[in-house]
């Protein structure tokens, strides 16, 4: 009798015991992520947001000219896909801890730790020791803070400026501040490329997105990958069109309108879902390139 009853008081000490494990209540500060690709890298902070609680966050709760772990809890994380350039300094890919110090008038200053130290681990009996912060630094940035909306949570956000310029913000209260990343999204690009050149079953495919990257940037490189594409997989109505669009936006009517029925009679003659889906853009394409096409073209193809 006495087994069983010390059993069952066991028992139940476990099932209390695993529900308060598995408690989980509202957070004062809780966690957030925000991830952007810039180009073909990866930007993620990984953070606490704190809210106002209608205080003074800059100045009192946060005190001006003392580093800050820029959120609550636990560092405030910024992980890189790839390596990048913060402030003219080059950082590895990888992941570093955000620490910031408000200023009353001057530019903060953000530091990006490279030792993976909590800002509280700069901490002596006579305050903060700022210049073992600056030591650890792998790259650093003083910018202005600019007044916004109020926002009640302190928040993160990143955006692609461009393929190649990142912009993260942090907002608290009336507060933002900026700060840029520069990723070398022209290399990655090329190292992606000659990547991809090695899985045979794609190479078109890899020619063939590749022009239509340089499209803008290098209408010379493009045309050369979208020949390297057609010369792959020749008589596909995708990269016959790719080539008729590139024609077209150079003034080349005659050229494109070739490319363009080709890529039509190609894919009349092996239809697949993706031809399916062009294939009303690209009888657009050609009603609205015939008007422009020599006298001597529209002659020869009368029959259009």
């Amino acid at each position: 009798m006495f087994k069983r009853s010390l059993l069952a008081l066991l028992t139940i000490a476990l099932f209390a015991v695993q529900s308060v494990t598995a408690q989980e209540l509202p957070a004062p500060s809780p966690s957030a992520s925000v991830t952007q690709k810039v180009g073909v890298t990866s930007i993620t902070i990984d953070y606490s947001s704190p809210a106002v609680k209608g205080r003074k966050v800059f100045g009192e709760l946060e005190p001006f000219g003392k580093a800050w772990r820029a959120g609550a809890n636990a560092p405030t994380a910024i992980t890189f896909s790839s390596d990048v350039q913060i402030g003219g300094s080059d950082v590895k890919a990888g992941t570093y801890n955000i620490f910031m110090t408000p200023q009353e008038s001057a530019d903060w200053d953000v530091h990006f730790n490279g030792k993976g130290k909590s800002i509280f681990a700069y901490n002596t009996k006579d305050g903060q020791d700022m210049a073992a912060i600056k030591a650890d630094n792998a790259a650093s940035v003083s910018v202005k803070a600019t007044e916004g909306p109020f926002r009640e949570r302190l928040t993160y956000i990143i955006e692609a400026v461009s393929d190649t310029e990142g912009k993260v913000t942090l907002w608290w209260d009336k507060t933002m501040v900026s700060f840029t990343v520069t990723v070398p999204t022209a290399e990655l690009t090329k190292a992606n490329i000659e990547a991809s050149l090695k899985d045979a079953g794609k190479v078109w495919r890899t020619y063939q997105n590749s022009a239509k990257y340089y499209a803008e940037s290098d209408p010379a490189k493009a045309m050369e990958l979208i020949d390297m594409s057609i010369a792959t997989r020749p008589n596909y109505f995708w990269n016959q069109w790719t080539k008729a669009q590139f024609l077209a936006k150079e003034g080349k009517y005659d050229e494109a309108l070739d490319f363009a029925l080709a890529a039509r009679t190609a894919g009349d003659a092996k239809p697949d879902g993706a031809y399916n889906f062009f294939k009303g853009m690209i009888t657009k394409d050609i009603e609205a390139w015939l008007p422009n096409a020599s006298k001597k073209w529209k002659k020869a193809n009368k029959d259009i």
